[in-house]
């Protein structure tokens, strides 16, 4: 049964002042405007956008399959994490564990290849746990598809960047209080304006907490985002911002399978010890400058360091042991991993804009560089076997186990020089007929000092070159055909934790064929996008099958997909939006040791991948100041590992809204999560565990703007 609290009924949602059926599109995302109904751009197709080029381009007028969520539109949906806002996205799926981001696009899953920035810039962090909050966003822009010419090795499957809210020209104040099930919290504030007439600024806080719905499931994050922005002269801008995140995420770590699959009712045991902890602080400074030189030529260049300090003390793996004889059934506890991850990053990137006229044809260029200064340091109890046995139906976890032999300390320092230069350019052949690509050269250079045995130092350069190439057609101003080619490369693990066996080895490339529509019509009332690709990507990372300790690149694996999306208002206050994904995802080339026996996994689908997703959302103002609401979402199918044998569920969740405006600058929301309360596996973890997705869950907010 659901956990309830009596206040959480009772209790209020944010909003601003609703705006039902504006239809406006000169209002920009902010805190007092609340769009409750249609938007006469739901879909962002005539937006400018910077996550899928540096060209101050719209959807419209690039040959990519891009998205944007409104800030506003992900609170009002009550999406709590930044993960569960791009689910919302066509062909975008939550795999997060434990903690941090996970997200899959087009067959390819993880952060390496589908990575997360903060507003336009990369963290090379190991294990990714910022931005904390969606409170903190303006909007959430979503590339499909290789994003390696703008931002480096990765991001084969695409990139999601988190724009955060901007100092503005009028006075905003909102906030927001919600209770919800499993004594739940969240409380935020926000205020931004001018100060004086060359001076604005931005601050917004947020703070959550829960109890969680399994045992010892308790969690909480507090959210710091602070900027000032300078305009010392018509031409020029300066913004300085700080953003702080300190979160304690809940330390369970899933549910160990029963014979390959779930038993429900171990679903709310925490196996974890007593005494575990997860703890992560992030820290992340900027200096962005914006100079107009004239009305052809631009200047941006944003300065930052980035420090994170995290920390783990767990008992991650768990096995289920049948109960035999008069033994119960048991759980193994194994990985006593206590771990720091300690990490800075400095860097700059530089950009400069030219709009210029080549032979009588309109071209917009931009050509930049990407320096950064990184130190990751690792310190850990390395080589900890221990294990215990705990019962299956009542843990009493114990404590954490240190051993004598696996002291934790420093194990090695890892540093990376990297620098990039890259360019884009549109050429408008015609009113009807653009030509855009890009290219970018990357150099990290990464120096490893082993603290145990020197014998591991090395330094290694896996440099790339990778480019893309698109045309645009509009036949008219509403509507777009486009095709693309692209490359990427994608590292074989973490930058920053590079090994000195993985460095031995190449970069991952990777490329891809991609074509589609975008269409607005109805007087803005509709809206939809259709599109196909195809992407390979080859020198794939797998243990040797005649030497299973050692690890080589082969082989290749392959995605191809068609995704659609439709926005739909066919009476004021009545709006429709709907996508989704299907997609065929395989190993073409591919033979993986299991117990040093080589099987080849031609024609299988890699890990985690679903073959299809698909997102529903229905809007309605059925009465002045009332504003019902509803999702659904449906993830297919997925594996658990290479050789297709343990199968992960499809599932279907389902929320319902309801939102109440009280007065000029107030509203109240009762929200409905995982209504049916389906148990569900979101992501897996090793081959012997799932992470189970929340249970049902009512929230009740309030939201204020002035």
């Amino acid at each position: 049964m659901v956990k309830f609290t009596s206040a959480a009924i009772a209790a209020l949602t944010v909003a601003a002042p609703a705006m039902a059926g504006t239809g406006n599109p000169d209002v920009e995302a902010g805190d007092t405007a609340i769009i409750v109904t249609g938007d006469i751009d739901p879909l962002r197709l005539n937006r400018k956008m910077e996550g899928a080029s540096r060209l101050g381009l719209t959807p419209m007028e690039m040959p990519a399959s891009v998205e944007t969520l409104d800030g506003d539109t992900i609170r009002l949906r009550g999406d709590l994490t930044i993960q569960d806002a791009a689910a919302r996205a066509t062909g975008i799926v939550n795999t997060s564990g434990v903690f941090g981001y996970g997200l899959s696009a087009r067959g390819f899953t993880g952060q390496n290849s589908v990575m997360t920035l903060y507003d336009g810039m990369r963290m090379y962090n190991n294990t990714l746990t910022f931005p904390a909050d969606p409170w903190m966003a303006q909007s959430v822009e979503i590339l499909r598809g290789p994003a390696s010419v703008l931002y480096g090795e990765g991001a084969i499957g695409g990139a999601v960047n988190v724009v955060r809210k901007q100092p503005s020209d009028t006075m905003q104040v909102s906030g927001r209080i919600g209770l919800a099930s499993y004594d739940s919290l969240n409380v935020a504030v926000g205020a931004g304006g001018p100060v004086m007439e060359d001076i604005g600024f931005r601050a917004d806080a947020s703070y959550r907490r829960s109890e969680g719905w399994m045992d010892r499931g308790d969690s909480h994050a507090l959210a710091l985002a602070g900027a000032i922005r300078l305009t010392p002269a018509d031409n020029l801008s300066i913004t300085l911002s700080h953003d702080h995140s300190s979160q304690s995420p809940r330390t369970w770590f899933g549910v160990p399978l029963v014979n390959g699959k779930l038993d429900r009712s171990l679903r709310r045991n925490n196996y974890n010890v007593a005494d575990a902890e997860l703890r992560f602080r992030d820290n992340w400074s900027q200096a962005k400058v914006e100079w107009l030189l004239s009305d052809a030529l631009t200047i941006r260049s944003t300065a930052y360091h980035l420090w994170a300090n995290k920390y783990w003390k767990n008992a991650e793996n768990l096995t289920y042991i049948a109960a035999t004889g008069g033994s119960p059934a048991q759980v193994r506890q194994s990985s006593f991993l206590e771990l720091y991850h300690i990490q800075k990053q400095t860097g700059n990137r530089t950009t400069a804009n030219l709009t210029q006229d080549i032979a009588g044809l309109e071209n917009q260029l931009v050509v930049g560089f990407d320096i950064n200064r990184i130190s990751y340091k690792n310190v850990s109890n390395s080589g900890n076997n221990a294990t215990r046995l705990i019962d299956a139906a009542d843990p009493v976890p114990g404590l954490f186990i240190h051993q004598a032999s696996a002291l934790t300390r420093p194990r090695y320092t890892n540093h990376i020089r990297q620098y990039s230069v890259f360019a884009e350019d549109r050429l408008k052949v015609s009113e009807q007929f653009s030509l855009v690509g890009g290219l970018r050269y990357d150099r990290p250079e990464i120096t490893k000092t082993d603290h145990v045995n020197a014998a591991n130092n090395f330094t290694a350069t896996p440099d790339a070159v990778t480019w893309r190439v698109g045309a645009v057609y509009n036949p008219a101003a509403t509507l777009t055909l486009y095709g693309q080619y692209a490359t990427a490369a994608d590292p074989v693990g973490a930058l920053v934790s590079t090994s000195l066996a993985q460095s031995a080895f190449d970069l991952s490339t990777g490329r891809q064929y991609e074509a589609g529509i975008k269409h607005i019509f109805w007087g803005a009332r509709g809206q939809w996008t259709l599109t196909v690709y195809d992407i390979v990507k080859r020198k794939l990372l797998t243990s040797d099958p005649l030497i299973p300790t050692v690890q080589v690149q082969v082989g290749q694996q392959s995605s191809r997909g068609v995704e659609a999306s439709l926005f739909l208002e066919p009476v004021d206050g009545l709006s429709f939006t709907l996508n989704g994904a299907l997609l065929r995802a395989r190993y073409d080339d591919f033979v993986e040791s299991v117990g040093g026996v080589p099987f080849r996994r031609d024609g299988n689908r890699p890990s985690n991948v679903a073959a299809g997703s698909a997102n529903a959302f229905v809007s309605w103002a059925f009465a002045p100041g009332w504003v019902a609401d509803g999702g659904v979402s449906h993830v297919g199918k997925r594996y658990q590992d290479a050789a297709n044998m343990r199968v992960v569920p499809a599932y279907t969740l389902t929320d319902i809204g309801l939102r109440r405006q009280l007065v000029n600058g107030a509203s109240i929301a009762l929200r409905l999560r995982n209504v049916f309360n389906e148990t569900y596996a979101r992501a897996t973890y090793g081959a012997t565990q799932w992470v189970l997705g929340d249970p049902r869950m009512v929230e009740a907010t309030l939201h204020v703007g002035l």
